[in-house]
Formats: structure tokens, C-alpha cells, sequence
């Protein structure tokens, strides 16, 4: 702490002034004014109004002619430029959300009779970070994408959705759950998997910005990027809208695989409604804004290898409120609130395959935010914000105390796919979970202007985090999960007793039995606070250079954690930009920067009760047989101990234990080519260094376990350290580009090329985020290039080719109809051949140099990582909308979407399982070098083994309705 305040003071006497603040909420207009040959002009006004302020703001260029003009709510500007002797110059420009629009101008000397023409300005992006997309709701409407924040971030580069759980983005070949989702400032995330919370309602979002790599020192606690969103906040005028979305799961076509199991799906239609309006309650004073949206939804499902139907649905109701003041010029304050509750009925795991999974989990959500943001003096602007955000889950899991209800997890030998569940709901609704953030922020920046410096806009912030999540974890309700796959028929199906359900086997020497006791209730605190200074210095009318630093000190407080984690982290972000052509046209940025993953929860509460309940792992020996009634193999009797983990007593930190840094290096060039044209080009490469992983090593000793008076024997002990053995590594190129035609055509595009994303650590898996690897573990017994090779990783995608246009036809009286067609194109993902629970062989157990309980079983790749290629798939989606307008401002519309209008069903992933051929040829340490191909090995089991036409929702081509009408 002591350091932390070290450093705070420093950035405090950098910038002059005290500071504080997470992200770019607001944007930023910044130029240099001069006169018709070029010098300088001190002094001149520039001032500012625009539909989405209260009021106008102004300010003053400096001695080199520089101005900022900050904390601009994203929307359309009128910016007039007014100095005695000069002619007034005025421009109309859009502000992006969080970027800085570059603006210079000349004043040409005063004639006798003059006048002002409001002129357009130069387009944004070209002159933006490179890093940065930008997407305004009010040009995405009209697209066949989706509304949340999610769902639009897809369409930008740099990204993909190749992730273990659904709402999830992959950044920069970072890990899924280190990314970071902003509505407003505030961050709301899931503190698990970084899933953004619902606190936001469709209609209510203005403007969505994604920012994937280049990113500034502003923003922290990320590893990937950052999707920054910012909602309505009414204006001068009264408006709204009301609108109905229909979908229908009939209105789907089947997949080839329910086709040829008969199924057919239901006609049933799901709802959502959604209402919001805003306005002033004093014009340039005060405004609010409000809005609800009432989801009654169903979405059918086929289980995967037993093809068995199912249905999910999601009843959710949310309401939002938010005022907006400005008592006196220059300062506004903000107040708002949003519920969100959801009742659903979905399956525990995605990896479920049994309808005894399925389980009826309630979520209530809500955030509480207050800002403020204010003009200090002619040059300076400050911000600050606090919020709450809670989040509960309720009734997730079983409630079933027998032994014969309890989950079971596959382990992957005979041809059955390891880690699907069955035969009951995975974890225990007596062990209910909240994950909370609390959160304060500010800011303040300052232009500062001398001659033969240049002019620089200083900026240094605080950020105050507090993530608290409460939880035991635990797994089951009956005290223990099975590890044992189920009989397959004849024809290698999953079997089914007389009652329908499937047949577990209990076999000696495979089968497992883990007995979970947790401290329910248990709770983890990680605090974040974090400071940061930039410096964005124009050194001249083409060289601009931003020099930014971060530091964030972490602390954790866990129940019984035996050591809390205390780190300290520091980032350097640095970038140049130079106009390469006078006219500032042509772009070219370089930047280099640090970026601290989060601190999650789950990985740094590993020495803690919370989320981490005790565990002992037991090994069947017999007598072998199958079934829910064979008593034997529900008798933990049955089970002898092989292994288990006790997070407060075999299991520690390392005491300089840190969050792994990932290092960026950009390269950039752009173009305006005018008459509404421009393009970029990008090369990103990211190293992540210093992963948090476990080590399993004689060297760390073991530990005689006793606990409530009972010795349960002694085990390894797990010591967590930074490591640069596991590897990922990622190289990729990047175009983006756009044209505006006379505001009647648009196109624009991305095209993202993975040169590289590989490594040897995945580091999560569904629902099991900041998860650690066997890579430090019994280095005596593992083969690396067997058990943990290098190749591509889960989330590799060579292509990613996203391409939009919007054409709009005026029909004059009939209103107004815009065609958006849409191509989307993914090359394939790749696979691995890998096999699970191989015994290890005779040669790696004569290593043993005498652990506790050594592991009895391995992973065994057959190849490098990544080495089996699925096909790629390309998209056609297409939308239309007609709106008409009635009278003055209303105006009723209706959009038809057509997902997948093509109805591409090609087979684009399957079935993976493989087996050690236990006769074929061995490797030096007796491990198999031949794999013997699952029973449903390249078979789709899944309806996501076909192309999906939105994430997270199955079917072929795809038909939605939405109607309304906007006031």
C-alpha cells in the first residue's frame, strides 16, 4: 500500500493536479487552429453544442494553437472557431464514443461582409486509435446482427467468439474470461467467466465501441480487450420507442442431424418487448430517460449423443431509470439504476447429455451508478463515478441428499467422449452464489501548452475495485460426483434402463468417486486499485505521441486463505501517430504496451474455502457392473483414496504471486481517400508471459491432512507460481474499410488473418475459467509433447471475414425501405487428437521419486496441438426495414431478418474421440503412438456441429420479425 501511495503522488505532481478514472466514457474534440500561412493562433474560442449536451462548452487554443474540448456524450457537433480580425469558421463533426477527434483549422482574415457556412468535418476513424471500432446503434439496426453489446462487438476484428461458454469473446488470442464489458463506465462483467451482465436494455444503447489492442493506460484489470457502452441519456426533446421482437423456434430450419432423428420443432412463439423514452424536465438542465424490456422466451435443444429433446426457456423483466443535470454550465451529474431478473429452465452444463440435468435457476441483477463530470478552468475536465452491481444465482443444481442422485461426469475410454454429465443436475442449490462489484472512479485532464514543447493533454486517474464473489462451490448436493462412463448399445448409442435413463458402468481401476465438502457461504474479496498518467503531446502539425503508464495493487481477503495475495503490477502504453500527407489523410501509428489479465476470483482464491471446497478423489476397486441399482458401485466403501486437495492446508501462493502480463506491439496505416472512403490496415503481435500455475513437485513436500479432528493421510502439496512454461503466442493482420455514398449506400468491412495463436495452455474450459494445467505437475511422470504439445489453441481461427452494406430507398409518402445484406465467412477450427485417461505406462511409473498419491492416468496427443482441421463455412444474412412516418416525429416501422438465407448445413465440427491403440506402436517411454477412432468420430452430435445463424442459437436458415414505432 505504502508503494501504491508512493506512486499516486508521483502521477499527482506529473500532472500538477490530483486524478482519478476507468476507461473513456465521453469523446474528445482536439485540433490546432492557424491562420491562412500556417502560424498559430492563441487564444482563439472554440466552442461546441450538439443535441446530446446540456448546454454548449467552450474553451481556448493555447499558445501553439492547440485545444481539447473533453467529456463530449458521443453524438453530431456543431464546432465554431471564432478569434477578433478572423473569419469564424464553423464545422459539423460525430463524436465516437472514448475517441478523440482530430480537427484543425485555419481562419482566413476577416472580410467587410461575412459570413458563417456550417461545413462537414473529416471522418473519425482514420485519425482514431487503430485499435479502436466504433459502432453506433443508429447505423446497426438496420443490419441482420444482433443487439447486445455481445453480439455487435462480433462484428469487429481482432476478435472472435471461438470460446468455451456462450456471451464470451476471445481478444487478441487472449483468454476468454480477460476481457472487459463497460456499460456507462461501469464494469459488468460476470467475475467468472467475463460474460457481460444484462444491465442494459437493447433499445436504450447508443453507441458500442470495442477496443482490441493499442489501448490506452485508462483501462485495466484486462488481458484481451475492452467492449465500452454507452447508453441514452434523453435531450431536449421528448422521444421513444416501443417495440415488439418475434421469433418462433419453427421459424428455424432443422439441422441435418434432427432431421434424421424425425425431430420437427415446435411452433411456438417467444416475445420480447421492449419500451424506453426520454426527454427534458428543464431543457439544458435536466433530463431523464427510462425503459423495460419483458423477455418470455423458448429455445428447443437436442442433447448431444443421446439425441434426446429438450427445451430451455428464459422468462426475464428488466427496468432501467436515468437522470441527467446540469445545474450550472460545465457540470453534470448523472443518476441510474437497472433491474434485471431472470427465471430460467436450462441444463446445469452445456456438457450435459441427459434430461436429468436440466435444472430452474433464478438470477436477479441490479447496478446503481452515480457520475459526475465538470469543466475545472478554461483547459482542465475532471469525472467521477461510483457504482454497485449484484448479482445472486438461486436454484442452481440438485437438491437430492441420495447417493443414487448424484452427477456423473464421463472419463473419455472406450470410445465415449470424456466430461459429459448425466444422471443428475451438476452442482447444489443449498449453496447459493453472489458475485458483486463495487467500483469508484475519476479523472482529470489538462492541456498545457508552451513553446518549443508542443502542447500536451495530461490526464492521470484513480480506479477503486472490489469484486466479491460467495460461494462454497459446491459441486453436489449429495456430497459426491461419479466419474464413470455409460453403456453404449449394439450400435454403440448410449443404452437406456427400462426407466429411460442412461446406464452408468462401474468399472475397477477406471471408475472414480470424488466427495466434495464445502464451507458454504464462503466469501473471496479481490480489491484492485489502480492509478494511471498520459500524456498526449502534439509535437507538431503531423507528430502526435501518447505516453501513458498504469499501476494496479491487488490485494485478496478470503475466508480461511492461509496466505492472501498482495501484487503489484506496472504497464507501460505507448504510441506515436504521423500524418504521413499534410492534409492528415494518411495515418501511420505504431504502438507498444503491458496489459495485466484480472484477477480472478476463482484462480486467486485457490488457498481460500471460497469456491474451493475440500476434495478426495477415490479409485473403484470393484466388483465390476452397471446400472442404478448395482449397489456396489454407490458404495463408497468401494473407493480407495488416490488423491484429493484441501485449498487451506496442501495448497499455497507463492508470496510474489502476480497476474500473468501480456505485451502488445502495433503497426498501423490508414487512408481517407475521401468522397466517404477510407481504409486501415493492422499488425497486432501479443506474448503473454508469467501464467499463474500450479506446481505439483517432491521439492514442495507433502502435507498430513487433518481436519475436524479426522486425518484423512497425507498429500502432495500445490504451490501456485508464475511460470513461462505454458505458451501462448499470437501474430495477426487486420483490414478494415468503409464508404458512405451520399447517404443512401454503405458498405463496410473486416477481414481478420491469424498468422499464429498457439501455445500448449488452454487455461479454461466451459464453465471452468483461470483454470491450471498439468504443465508443472509430477515433471518426472508427464511427457511434454505427449501430454501438453504446442500447436494451435482452442480459439485459432485462420479467417475471419466480416462484410455489410445498407442501401436506402426514399418512397417519398410510402416512407422510407433500406436493404442490409451481410457475408459472413470463419475458416475452420482445428481439433486435436487426444486421448484421455491413459494409464501411465510401466517405464513413466519407475520415475515416481516417491509422491504421496502420483496420477494414475494422462492426456496422450497423437500429434502437435491443433493438428485436425474442421471445414470452413460462409453466411448470407439478410434484413430489410420500412419505417413511415405519420405525423411529425412518429414513425411506425417493421424489420424482417433472414439468418443464413442460403441454409448452408454443411458438417463444420464433430465428434473427436479417440483411443490409445493399446497394440500398436510405442513411443521410448511405452506410450502409444496410434489412436483408434470413437464410435461417433466424425459424426455430428450436436446441432452447433452445423453452422449457427446467430451464436448461441441452432438451426439453418432463420427467420425474425420485429415491428414498432419510434416518437
Amino acid at each position: 500500500m505504502r508503494r501504491l501511495l508512493m506512486y499516486v503522488a508521483a502521477a499527482l505532481l506529473a500532472t500538477t493536479t490530483p486524478v482519478f478514472a476507468q476507461g473513456e466514457q465521453a469523446g474528445a474534440i482536439r485540433g490546432r487552429l492557424a491562420s491562412a500561412d500556417g502560424l498559430p493562433l492563441p487564444g482563439a474560442s472554440v466552442s461546441v453544442t450538439s443535441p446530446a449536451l446540456q448546454g454548449a462548452r467552450s474553451t481556448a487554443a493555447d499558445i501553439n494553437g492547440v485545444y481539447v474540448v473533453a467529456g463530449l456524450p458521443p453524438g453530431v457537433y456543431e464546432v465554431r472557431f471564432e478569434l477578433s480580425g478572423f473569419q469564424t469558421e464553423a464545422r459539423r463533426v460525430t463524436v465516437p464514443l472514448g475517441t478523440t477527434l482530430v480537427l484543425d483549422q485555419q481562419l482566413p482574415v476577416a472580410t467587410v461582409s461575412e459570413s458563417v457556412d456550417v461545413k462537414a468535418g473529416p471522418p473519425a476513424p482514420v485519425a482514431a486509435a487503430a485499435g479502436a471500432m466504433n459502432l453506433r446503434v443508429s447505423e446497426t439496426q438496420q443490419l441482420p446482427v444482433g443487439r447486445t453489446p455481445f453480439l455487435i462487438a462480433e462484428l469487429s476484428p481482432g476478435l472472435t467468439d471461438n470460446t468455451p461458454n456462450q456471451n464470451q469473446l476471445t481478444v487478441g488470442g487472449g483468454l476468454a474470461y480477460d476481457s472487459l464489458f463497460l456499460v456507462d463506465g461501469v464494469d459488468v462483467n460476470d467475475n467468472v467467466l467475463a460474460q457481460p451482465n444484462g444491465l442494459f436494455i437493447e433499445d436504450g444503447i447508443e453507441e458500442v465501441q470495442v477496443l482490441s489492442s493499442g489501448i490506452g493506460a485508462e483501462y485495466g484489470r484486462f488481458a484481451g480487450g475492452v467492449v465500452n457502452v454507452v447508453t441514452k441519456s434523453g435531450s431536449n426533446l421528448f422521444s421513444g420507442a416501443l417495440r415488439t421482437n418475434l421469433s418462433n423456434a419453427s421459424w428455424s430450419d432443422e439441422t441435418p442431424r434432427e432431421q434424421a432423428l424425425g425431430v420437427s420443432r415446435a411452433s411456438k412463439l417467444s416475445p420480447t418487448y421492449e419500451a424506453t423514452v426520454g426527454g427534458p424536465i428543464l431543457r439544458n438542465r435536466l433530463w431523464f430517460f427510462g425503459g423495460t424490456r419483458i423477455e418470455r422466451s423458448t429455445t428447443p435443444g437436442l442433447f448431444s449423443q443421446t439425441n434426446i429433446p429438450f427445451t430451455s426457456s428464459n422468462h426475464n423483466t428488466r427496468y432501467e431509470a436515468k437522470v441527467t443535470a446540469t445545474p450550472v454550465p460545465g457540470q453534470t451529474v448523472q443518476g441510474s439504476y437497472i433491474d434485471n431478473n431472470s427465471d430460467l429452465v436450462q441444463p446445469a452444463l452445456s456438457a450435459g447429455i441427459d434430461p436429468q440435468t436440466m435444472t430452474t435457476p433464478s438470477t436477479p441483477n441490479h447496478l446503481a451508478v452515480a457520475t459526475w463530470r465538470g469543466v475545472v478552468g478554461r483547459r482542465a475536465f475532471a469525472t467521477a463515478q461510483y457504482s454497485q452491481k449484484t448479482w445472486n444465482l438461486r436454484n442452481q443444481g440438485n437438491t437430492s441428499t441420495d447417493i443414487l442422485d448424484s452427477p456423473f461426469l464421463t472419463r473419455g475410454v472406450l470410445g465415449v467422449p470424456g466430461g459429459l454429465l448425466y444422471n443428475a443436475p451438476y452442482f447444489d442449490s443449498t449453496d447459493p452464489e453472489s458475485r458483486n462489484n463495487r467500483q469508484a472512479t475519476a479523472s482529470l485532464s489538462y492541456l498545457l501548452g508552451r513553446r518549443g514543447i508542443g502542447s500536451h493533454e495530461l490526464k492521470t486517474g484513480f480506479e477503486y475495485f472490489v469484486s466479491t464473489r460467495q460461494t462454497g462451490n459446491s459441486q453436489t448436493s449429495t456430497g459426491h460426483v461419479f466419474q464413470s462412463d455409460y453403456q453404449v448399445d449394439a450400435n454403440n448409442h448410449p443404452a437406456l434402463d427400462a426407466n429411460g435413463r442412461l446406464i452408468p458402468r462401474f468399472v475397477p481401476g477406471n471408475t472414480r468417486m470424488q466427495t466434495w465438502m464445502p464451507v458454504r457461504g464462503a466469501v473471496v474479496d479481490v480489491g484492485t486499485e489502480s492509478a494511471f498518467v498520459t500524456d498526449r503531446w502534439t509535437a507538431g502539425p503531423r507528430w502526435t505521441f501518447d505516453l501513458g503508464a498504469r499501476f494496479e495493487h491487488v490485494g485478496t481477503d478470503a475466508t480461511l486463505q492461509t496466505q492472501p495475495v498482495s501484487a503489484n503490477t506496472f504497464m507501460p502504453r505507448l504510441g506515436a501517430s504521423y500524418a504521413v500527407t499534410s492534409d492528415g489523410r494518411t495515418v501511420a501509428q505504431a504502438t507498444y504496451g503491458h496489459y495485466s489479465g484480472t484477477y480472478n476470483g476463482v484462480q486467486f482464491s485457490r488457498n481460500s474455502a471460497a469456491g474451493n471446497a475440500d476434495r478426495l478423489t477415490g479409485g473403484y476397486v470393484g466388483p465390476a457392473g452397471e446400472g442404478r441399482d448395482f449397489a456396489p458401485g454407490f458404495d463408497p466403501a468401494n473407493y480407495v483414496v488416490i488423491g484429493g486437495s484441501f485449498p487451506t492446508v496442501n495448497v499455497s501462493f507463492d508470496s510474489n504471486l502476480s497476474s500473468p502480463v501480456t505485451r502488445e506491439l502495433t503497426l498501423s496505416l490508414a487512408r481517407d481517400f475521401g468522397h466517404g472512403l477510407w481504409a486501415r490496415g493492422r499488425y497486432v503481435r501479443r506474448q503473454a508471459t508469467d501464467f499463474v500455475e500450479d506446481f505439483i513437485t517432491i521439492a514442495d513436500g507433502t502435507t498430513d491432512v487433518v481436519k475436524n479432528g479426522v486425518d484423512f493421510g497425507v498429500f502432495d502439496n500445490a504451490v501456485y507460481r508464475n511460470s513461462d512454461l505454458p505458451k501462448r503466442n499470437y501474430d495477426a493482420i487486420d483490414l478494415q474499410s468503409a464508404w458512405r455514398q451520399n447517404g443512401a449506400l454503405s458498405i463496410s468491412g473486416q477481414w481478420t488473418v491469424q498468422l499464429r495463436n498457439d501455445g500448449n495452455f488452454e487455461g479454461e474450459a466451459a464453465n471452468n475459467p483461470a483454470i491450471p494445467s498439468i504443465i508443472g505437475d509430477y515433471p518426472e511422470l508427464y511427457v511434454a509433447d505427449r501430454s501438453f504439445p504446442m500447436g494451435h489453441l482452442d480459439d485459432f481461427q485462420r479467417n475471419k471475414l466480416r462484410l455489410w452494406a445498407t442501401y436506402s430507398v426514399d418512397l417519398q409518402h410510402a416512407g422510407r425501405l433500406e436493404f442490409s445484406p451481410m457475408y459472413r465467412y470463419n475458416s475452420g477450427r482445428t481439433f486435436s487428437y487426444v486421448a484421455a485417461a491413459v494409464p501411465f505406462t510401466a517405464a513413466q511409473r519407475a520415475n515416481d521419486p516417491g509422491y504421496a498419491f502420483a496420477p494414475t492416468s494422462q492426456p496422450i496427443f497423437f500429434g502437435d496441438r491443433g493438428a485436425g482441421q474442421f471445414p470452413g463455412y460462409a453466411l448470407v444474412d439478410f434484413a430489410t426495414t420500412w419505417s413511415v412516418p405519420v405525423a411529425r416525429s412518429l414513425k411506425p416501422w417493421v424489420k424482417v431478418e433472414v439468418l443464413n438465407a442460403l441454409n448452408n448445413q454443411k458438417l463444420i465440427s464433430w465428434d473427436t474421440t479417440v483411443t490409445a491403440d493399446p497394440n500398436g506402436p510405442k513411443d521410448a517411454n511405452g506410450l502409444p503412438l496410434a489412436y483408434i477412432k470413437g464410435h461417433s468420430f466424425g459424426q455430428a452430435t450436436r446441432n452447433s456441429d452445423y453452422p449457427r445463424p446467430r451464436a448461441g442459437l441452432d438451426g439453418g436458415r432463420t427467420y425474425f420479425l420485429s415491428l414498432g414505432v419510434r416518437f
